[in-house]
């Protein structure tokens, strides 16, 4: 699969994925209107809802539970944070794995992504994370994206670039050459967003719940444009997004890191192994973080990305 998918995209043709295809019913036999009626009312019931709920001794299926029904109602819950407020990162890392092996038995995962790794003003206080992308995360360009696909106000967009990569990586110990030769091409993408997990003043989320939350991903439009690692002059590489003809956001790439993005992927490339048995793998796809402070958009509101060499990319809430 994860070679399939390098040559749809290498070949830039259009990329739509789905997690799962609705079983068909059988429409000649009559439903039993007493049992159906009373599934539809629960489930009108607990549509905006989260009917999982966690303590400070909920055990880690629990909490995978209840944050995968956050994360497909897109309802914020202050759970994590309120139960663990001192939860360390190898514990998130490993939920998010968890949720990741609960995501695999319906679609498969198709690249990595990373969050904060724009260099913030103090260099201290850079603490990059990262999550995954399955397929179903990969939007069609110039498909509108429902807006139902946010937590209510929340959905952000940023500006990133994303790496191809050829061949398997496993870390730790990669060298930024050794990274970068394994890159195929690089692209401009879009990366929308939105938070299923959040905290209260008196027990604030933190970074570590924000790894639980799969940082923040709901999906990713890639450009058209494909350009080899050698030709890219990120020096000289800007992102600047648009939104509803007003332009809200400039960067360039060099504020990932502090470097540029490879250095991004770098840090990935180790990174994994770190926290788990996962490494890169040839077909995967990485975005690297924003490289601005990512804007909010609404329902009917359309962002434009453009970028230096990597082309334009639109993306349209409804």
């Amino acid at each position: 699969m994860y070679r399939n998918l390098m040559a749809i995209l290498v070949s830039g043709a259009l990329v739509t994925m789905l997690s799962a295809c609705a079983a068909s019913e059988d429409q000649t036999e009559a439903p039993a209107a007493d049992a159906d009626t009373a599934a539809d009312a629960d489930t009108a019931a607990d549509a905006d809802v989260l009917t999982t709920t966690l303590t400070p001794d909920s055990d880690r299926a629990a909490i995978v539970a209840h944050l995968l029904e956050a994360e497909r109602k897109k309802i914020n819950t202050e759970a994590m944070a309120v139960n663990f407020p001192d939860m360390d990162r190898q514990t998130a890392y490993d939920i998010q794995a968890d949720i990741l092996a609960e995501k695999l038995k319906t679609e498969e995962r198709v690249g990595w992504k990373i969050g904060f790794s724009r260099m913030p003003e103090d260099p201290a206080t850079l603490d990059p994370i990262y999550g995954h992308i399955m397929a179903s995360n990969v939007f069609e360009p110039g498909v509108p994206v429902e807006a139902s696909s946010f937590v209510p106000d929340s959905a952000t967009v940023e500006g990133e670039f994303a790496f191809l990569i050829g061949e398997d990586l496993p870390g730790p110990d990669l060298t930024r050459e050794q990274v970068g030769d394994a890159v195929t091409s690089v692209v401009g993408v879009i990366e929308l967003l939105s938070t299923w997990t959040n905290g209260t003043e008196e027990n604030p989320s933190t970074r570590d719940h924000d790894v639980t939350g799969n940082v923040f991903h709901v999906g990713i439009i890639l450009g058209e444009t494909r350009v080899p690692l050698s030709e890219m002059d990120f020096t000289k590489e800007t992102a600047t997004v648009v939104i509803d003809d007003e332009e809200r956001a400039s960067a360039l790439a060099t504020m990932n890191m502090g470097v540029d993005p490879l250095e991004a992927l770098t840090w990935l490339a180790n990174e994994l192994t770190t926290y788990s048995d996962e490494y890169l793998r040839a077909g995967d796809v990485v975005i690297t973080g924003t490289v601005f402070p990512p804007p909010r958009m609404g329902a009917g509101s359309k962002a434009v990305m453009n970028f230096t060499t990597l082309g334009t990319i639109e993306v349209e809430l409804k």
